[in-house]
């Protein structure tokens, strides 16, 4: 989905994502193919090699993918929250999986819930 009133900077990402997920359709391929293969006949080390391979590979991909989603967060987190290319129905199943923005906010809590427990008066302090 391409959205015409995304920031221009935002466009690199969604590039980016568009041109990721073949890549990641193809390595899941690889890595049925390999497996039925592996089904097929007795385990070697060869199969083992190649499958070790084929899922090193996926993982990289997918560290790839969150290291580039981690730069573009920086420079505009809201937009990453939700963004522009996702379809409506893609929203509404992120709902109806229990995903919402404000979850970004829980998740914040519970990773530094003691240190921001610990400072929370002064932060109030500070709003007023």
């Amino acid at each position: 989905m391409t959205g015409d009133n995304v920031a221009p900077e935002m466009n690199g990402f969604q590039a980016f994502f568009e041109s990721w997920l073949p890549e990641q359709d193809q390595h899941l391929q690889d890595l049925i193919v390999a497996s039925k293969q592996h089904q097929k006949r007795a385990a070697d080390d060869d199969d083992r090699v190649l499958l070790s391979s084929l899922v090193e590979r996926v993982v990289k991909h997918y560290e790839q993918y969150y290291n580039k989603k981690s730069q573009w967060v920086k420079q505009d987190v809201l937009r990453m929250l939700s963004p522009p290319w996702r379809s409506s129905l893609e929203d509404a199943f992120l709902w109806i999986g229990g995903w919402r923005p404000s979850m970004a906010f829980h998740l914040l809590y519970s990773k530094s819930g003691l240190q921001l427990e610990a400072s929370f008066a002064e932060l109030m302090r500070g709003l007023r």
